[in-house]
């Protein structure tokens, strides 16, 4: 009897086995997924505003081969008016004011315009005026026409630099024009000297128009990249975080094409 016992849990003792081994396996939760920790989302750059924008407009009437008549510049007063340009430079003027009779565009043009002028004698030769000139619907606290220094060339090469009050920030606004007589020494002579202005001018949104075309880069500084064929004034501003492009094109006028760049304006230098 007691081997007959023995032989049955013998044969039982498989089933045991596996009773216990289910029991095991089902009282133990299974293991826990293992969870990659995603990295944290970056935060999305803000766009930011700048403080106030400017409409800026140039132009080279140099090459403007006719006499300015004074129906002219009412027609280009109404094209200013029009785009609502708030700061204009004009390079390669000539002008007569002694002359009663001869219309003055600096004068007809700040008068049809209600902008303020300056403007920067180049040469004058027998009463006959050239140089630049910046016309803005803002103050213009001060102005400078200075001549470039240690050139060879005789084409009385000048700048007109103006201080600008547009309330959110004063703006230097430069506008020159450089003759074909300039040697290659001469515009990088020219070259440096406008390269010195973000150091004078610390913090402050800076804006150079005029011809400098050159295969010397403006340092400091960023051009411009619509124009084509150099047949309107080029224009840099200045890459210290004051001042930046929302939008520029070119637009044809009476007096030929004239460069426009929309600039978003910041009192604190961005990033």
């Amino acid at each position: 009897m007691h081997n007959k016992i023995k032989h049955q849990m013998k044969n039982l003792f498989p089933y045991y086995l596996l009773f216990i081994l289910s029991l095991f396996l089902l009282g133990c939760p299974p293991p826990k997924p293992i969870m990659k920790e995603k990295p944290p989302t970056p935060p999305m750059k803000k766009n930011i505003v700048p403080d106030m924008v400017i409409k800026f407009a140039t132009i080279d009437i140099s090459k403007y081969d006719k006499k300015v008549e004074i129906n002219e510049i009412h027609k280009f007063a109404g094209q200013l008016k029009k785009d609502s340009i708030d700061i204009l430079t004009i390079q390669g003027i000539i002008r007569y004011p002694e002359i009663k009779t001869r219309v003055d565009i600096v004068d007809e043009l700040a008068k049809q315009t209600e902008m303020r002028k300056a403007f920067g004698e180049t040469i004058n030769h027998g009463g006959r005026q050239n140089g630049n000139g910046v016309f803005s619907i803002y103050p213009i606290r001060s102005s400078d026409n200075f001549q470039f220094d240690k050139i060879k060339s005789t084409g009385f090469e000048a700048a007109i630099q103006t201080i600008i009050d547009c309330g959110a920030q004063n703006i230097v606004v430069v506008s020159t024009q450089i003759t074909d007589k300039a040697t290659r020494a001469d515009r990088i002579s020219i070259i440096k000297s406008l390269e010195q202005l973000p150091q004078q001018f610390q913090s402050y949104p800076i804006v150079i128009s005029g011809n400098l075309d050159f295969d010397q880069p403006l340092n400091k500084f960023n051009p411009i990249q619509i124009r084509k064929n150099n047949d309107s004034p080029g224009v840099w501003f200045a890459a210290n975080g004051t001042i930046n492009i929302l939008d520029e094109q070119i637009r044809e006028s009476v007096f030929g094409k004239m460069t426009i760049v929309i600039f978003g304006i910041f009192s604190q230098p961005q990033p």
